[in-house]
């Protein structure tokens, strides 16, 4: 217990001994893992954006001129039923009228003594896909189920936001994958210099027989504090700019997405860095021993 207790201890005193540089590999690291938990976030939260953008998703669909109400009713009945369709609702010739005179000011019975407005209908696609939804095959069915004059959809932006967003997320991990590579290396190089510095006691020990692990076991230390020092500021860091983000949203913009911190999220970012600074560490103390 004593001998565990003295190779802590000097993994602490290494870290003392090079502030700056500890500090400096606290702080690099920090921003890396920083930079992970949000692009892991960002995906964990895909269906939040993916869901509030389909909810602007909506396909218009006008009958023909003398289909009525009680028609169009089992005619959107089937539209209900096709697959990615959440809702459909009608909107009767009355209604429609009157739509056209808040958008206008204008009552278009008044001007051309009956109503020319058709029956018509408001689809809202389905929200809860992770995929990507395919709106073309949708209005074509839409279109083949007859008595429809025309269909408009006007989500292309949307649906190309959403494209772009997906292909984001798709490379989110490559990216993590280089700021983990970058991790290391700044584990790597803290480390080795502090080896470095502490080469004639390192010698010294090694003469009077002190085996590789015990020479080893200090360095490895020092990393694998460095790495926890930096998970746990990034956990309030990621809480606090989740919030901050949140705020953004539901304040300033038209946005109406609570996104939400997962702490499997900076669980994993704890395996995470305990394995680059014991990968790091070792291949420092390695190198150096040889």
């Amino acid at each position: 217990m004593d001998k565990i207790l003295y190779l802590i201890s000097e993994g602490l005193k290494n870290i003392w001994r090079h502030k700056m540089t500890a500090f400096t590999a606290v702080f690099s690291l920090f921003i890396a893992l920083f930079i992970v938990g949000l692009l892991a976030t960002a995906g964990d939260n895909t269906h939040k954006v993916l869901q509030y953008l389909r909810s602007k998703y909506k396909i218009e669909v006008f009958f023909k001129q003398d289909v009525t109400n009680e028609e169009a009713v089992g005619l959107i009945h089937k539209i209900k039923k096709l697959k990615g369709v959440r809702t459909a609702t009608i909107i009767e010739k009355e209604d429609a009228v009157r739509i056209f005179k808040d958008q206008f000011g204008e009552d278009i019975t008044d001007i051309l003594g009956y109503n020319p407005l058709p029956v018509s209908a408001v689809v809202n696609l389905s929200r809860t896909s992770r995929d990507l939804i395919t709106v073309e095959p949708i209005i074509k069915r839409i279109k083949s189920i007859g008595r429809v004059e025309e269909v408009r959809y006007q989500g292309n932006l949307i649906k190309k936001i959403e494209r772009n967003y997906k292909r984001a997320v798709d490379r989110f991990p490559y990216l993590a994958g280089a700021i983990v590579l970058i991790a290391i290396l700044i584990i790597y190089n803290t480390v080795k210099m502090s080896v470095y510095s502490r080469r004639e006691l390192i010698g010294s020990l090694q003469l009077i027989g002190a085996s590789r692990l015990f020479v080893k076991t200090p360095f490895i230390i020092e990393g694998l504090f460095i790495g926890l020092f930096s998970a746990v500021l990034v956990f309030p860091a990621l809480f606090g700019t989740i919030q901050g983000v949140n705020y953004l949203l539901n304040n300033f913009t038209t946005w109406r997405i609570t996104l939400s911190f997962n702490p499997v999220v900076w669980l994993w970012l704890c395996l995470i860095v305990i394995s680059i600074t014991l990968i790091g560490s070792y291949r420092a103390v390695s190198s150096f021993l040889k």
